[in-house]
């Protein structure tokens, strides 16, 4: 089973991300973050298999928090979701080490293929 690390600022789309999670069965939501100062920390203690990470979050964006989070687990596949996708956002995000950008305008389906791609 794949675990997963959602860091995701709203409530409502973190409680979303999880039950996407969960109609998935090989994978399950190891936990969630808020902002990205814990979203290093929790990375740093569960060692996830993914992260699904929102852009901009409280106190730190995502990708500084996945540069953070890359230098201490380099192989570990981080997917931005975000509303913010842009064609900069993507570049600066793959230049991190970020290799699939999702905007939430594309969907649930399109985010569970990113993760699929990226676990696989």
């Amino acid at each position: 089973m794949a675990r997963v690390l959602i860091a995701e600022d709203r409530e409502s789309m973190r409680k979303a991300l999880k039950a996407l999670l969960i109609m998935q069965p090989q994978w399950e939501a190891c936990d969630e973050t808020e902002d990205g100062d814990d979203a290093v920390a929790k990375a740093a203690e569960l060692r996830p298999d993914l992260m699904v990470m929102d852009f901009r979050m409280h106190r730190v964006n995502e990708l500084i928090a996945a540069n953070e989070i890359f230098r201490t687990m380099a192989t570990v596949p981080i997917v931005m979701y975000t509303r913010y996708k842009t064609d900069e956002v993507e570049a600066t995000a793959k230049l991190v080490g970020i290799r699939n950008v999702i905007g939430k305008e594309e969907g649930a389906q399109t985010l569970v293929k990113a993760i699929e791609t990226e676990l696989n």
